[in-house]
Order: structure tokens, then C-alpha cells, then sequence
């Protein structure tokens, strides 16, 4: 509306102010009907142009015709508001659709072989793997001291055998929330085990892989223009004690 309304305005000013069209200007009507037909060809209403070229305009004219004027620019403008509106949405759309994708809490469970001692003592492998499914076979004995075997079975979105590689665990647990920081979504991924379970062994070489595709996101053209600054700490907490492992392990 304040861009219309100044562009009416400014015309207004330029072709003679408060008088008619006809004695616009030093150069009298003809110089101001031309101003008035390349102006309102430029608006697209090049279909009053040619009136104005070789006849003069009635003053009380005027105010209908800059109200037609004004009314164009306002829905080229609306237009393109509504353009932006469409595509904002839509981004957002896009937006939240990817980050649903991703769920919010995803917990995936990694089994380990059995270590040099396990097999040196002939223990069983008593955990099996099924797709999201992994069952733990509990030797039992009844009263009567019969040997049976109880099954549990736990579901989770992801269960990795033992065969399974780091750079496997990396694509199924990191890998798809590294994409969503981008779009200010916090991510956190954490090991959670018993002393023995490999916690160490699985997690050590996932912020490397993590850093290496921040980085590869950030030198993206529709990110290096925003200048984001990756900032980077490693921390270790054993025996309540805090260590930096960047400097160190003060």
C-alpha cells in the first residue's frame, strides 16, 4: 500500500501537481500526457496510454483512474506476498515433515561377541537377534532341578548383531539427526551400558564421523552463506571426575 500510494504520489507530483494533465509542466499538456502514458504503461495499463497521447485527460477523471492504479499495484504486490507465503509454508512443511521423519527419542541396541574369557570358559551365547527384536534365553532350573530355558524378548527401533560394523552404527544412529541441526533442532546421542559392554569400542569413533559431515553440511551453499561456526569439546566423566580430553585430560 506505502509503495503504491508513493508511486501514485510521486507521479502526481511530477506531472503538475494539483492541475490538469494538459498544462502539466513548462512544456504544457503534451509533455504531461507523455509522462502520464509511459507511466501507466509501466503499471501495465498501457490501454489508457493511447487516449492520453492525443487527447487530454478531464481532471475529475483523475481520482478513479489513480484508484485503478493503485488497486493494480496492491494485487501485484498482494501476489507476491501470497507467492512468499506459499513458499515459506511450504519450506516449513518440508521442514517438519524431515524432522518427523527422525524420531524423537530413537534407541537402538548394539549385541557384542563374546570376548577371549567367555569363549575360554565355553560360555553360551545366550542372546539372539531378530530384525528391531533382540531375546535373551535364560537357562533356568525348575524345583525338581530340570534345565529349561525362559525367553524375554525386548523390541527397539534398531537391533545391531555382532557382526555389525562402527561405520553401521554410525549410519543408523547419527547420520540422520546430523541434517536437523541445521534446521535449530538440539541433537544428543549417548552410550548407555554396563562396564564390558563396549560402550567405549562403539562410541569412540562416532564424533569424528559426526565432525566430518557438520563440516561437509557447512561448506553447502545454502549454509556457508549463513556463516554458522562449528564449536567442538570432548569431555570424559569417570569416578565423578570431569576430564577435557582436548587439553590434556585436565
Amino acid at each position: 500500500m506505502q509503495q503504491s500510494n508513493a508511486a501514485t504520489t510521486a507521479f502526481y507530483d511530477h506531472a503538475g501537481g494539483g492541475g490538469s494533465f494538459n498544462n502539466a509542466g513548462p512544456a504544457g499538456g503534451d509533455a504531461g500526457d507523455a509522462v502520464m502514458a509511459r507511466w501507466l504503461q509501466s503499471t501495465g495499463l498501457q490501454h489508457l496510454a493511447f487516449p492520453l497521447t492525443s487527447t487530454g485527460i478531464d481532471q475529475r477523471l483523475l481520482p478513479n483512474l489513480l484508484m485503478q492504479v493503485n488497486v493494480l499495484l496492491i494485487a501485484k504486490e498482494q501476489s507476491n506476498a501470497d507467492a512468499s507465503a506459499s513458499s515459506f509454508i511450504a519450506n516449513e512443511k518440508e521442514v517438519s515433515t524431515r524432522e518427523n521423519n527422525v524420531a524423537k527419542i530413537k534407541v537402538v541396541v548394539r549385541k557384542r561377541p563374546l570376548n577371549k574369557k567367555e569363549i575360554s570358559r565355553k560360555e553360551d551365547d545366550i542372546v539372539t537377534v531378530d530384525e528391531n527384536a533382540l531375546t535373551v534365553h535364560e537357562p533356568k532350573l525348575k524345583v525338581d532341578l530340570t534345565a529349561y530355558v525362559e525367553k524375554h524378548e525386548f523390541c527397539f527401533d534398531d537391533v545391531l548383531d555382532e557382526h555389525v560394523t562402527n561405520d553401521e552404527v554410525y549410519r543408523v544412529t547419527v547420520e540422520p539427526i546430523i541434517p536437523i541441526i541445521f534446521q535449530r533442532t538440539k541433537a544428543t546421542c549417548f552410550a548407555y551400558g554396563q562396564t564390558g559392554s563396549g560402550k567405549m569400542f562403539t562410541i569412540q569413533p562416532l564424533p569424528l564421523r559426526a565432525a566430518q559431515d557438520l563440516i561437509r553440511f557447512l561448506h553447502q551453499p545454502v549454509y556457508h552463506s549463513q556463516r554458522f561456526k562449528l564449536w567442538l569439546s570432548y569431555f570424559e566423566i569417570y569416578g565423578g571426575k570431569l576430564f577435557d580430553l582436548l587439553s590434556d585430560r585436565k
